[in-house]
């Protein structure tokens, strides 16, 4: 076993992937059904011929480009697995840090049961995240894609979060109206900018969701304008936007919340010290 993991790792390595030693892990572990631990504790025992073959059939697809999470069909975020399709993003750990500002934002406002709305929300995993971390709120989930909301129910239910968590579809924040108002407002929202659309790997661009991840405007930054401005609307005094955005657009969103009225606008590094987040508090109306 420890001679296949190698060679896949060599080989993905020389396909140019970001990660060969862990999608070596994770495709051979799905193929023996056993964990990752597992592939070293059995590191001298042979494979079978069947095993072999589905193994080579994964590695093909990898080879080709198509992401692993695609292939396992999961991807874990928050401690938790997520059901993932061509349909959703793929979570990021980075999307981890706007939870954590989300949660901080409700513990900064003394919120019991907050209210909060995942805008755009994939695969669920930021609302899921909420959902486990505050098990007493109130979440709405808004995604544009009927097919992104299918799985990001099918996640809520697999999660137990089902009867936590409405799901609704529409444009933005469009589907809030009369539902507010929200004490929180998180977003992943599509921020890629023309010029880094063109630098992504071919594999992002080919297989994941395109609408998921192009930003309108120059800087990428119309959608992230969207949800601050509209955000007025349903927003409770005081709460608060947190949106992630791209690495070069902290100022740009920073302008734009203050520019929308934003008292308190702030951003979040991530552990490599990129600028990952950006929150803005709309303060109570005196």
């Amino acid at each position: 076993m420890g001679r296949i993991l190698r060679w896949c790792e060599d080989y993905f390595r020389g396909k140019g992937t970001a990660a060969p030693r862990l999608d070596a892990e994770l495709l051979l572990a799905r193929v023996l059904g056993c964990t990752r631990l597992r592939l070293y504790v059995d590191w001298h025992k042979m494979l079978e011929k069947p095993e072999l073959a589905a193994l080579r059939a994964l590695v093909a697809r990898r080879a080709a480009g198509e992401p692993a999470a695609y292939i396992l069909g999961e991807r874990e975020f928050w401690s938790m697995r997520f059901k993932v399709t061509p349909d959703v993003l793929v979570p990021r750990p980075e999307t981890e840090h706007a939870v954590e500002a989300a949660l901080e934002q409700t513990a900064r406002l003394g919120l019991r049961s907050p209210r909060i709305a995942d805008i755009g929300t994939g695969s669920g995993n930021i609302a899921c995240a909420l959902a486990k971390s505050l098990p007493t709120s109130t979440i709405w989930a808004v995604d544009v894609s009927q097919a992104a909301l299918a799985v990001a129910e099918e996640n809520a239910r697999s999660l137990g979060f089902a009867e936590r968590i409405r799901f609704v579809r529409g444009d933005m924040l469009a589907p809030l109206a009369g539902g507010g108002p929200f004490d929180v407002l998180v977003s992943n929202p599509p921020y890629v900018t023309p010029e880094e659309w063109n630098e992504l790997p071919e594999e992002v661009k080919k297989y994941e969701p395109e609408i998921a991840l192009r930003g309108a405007g120059p800087e990428g930054l119309g959608a992230v304008e969207r949800l601050l401005v509209e955000g007025l609307q349903v927003l409770a005094r005081p709460g608060a936007v947190v949106c992630e955005i791209g690495h070069r657009q902290s100022d740009g969103a920073c302008a734009l919340a203050a520019r929308a009225g934003y008292r308190d606008v702030t951003v979040k590094r991530d552990l490599a010290g990129v600028p990952r987040v950006v929150v803005a508090v709309m303060e109570p109306t005196s």
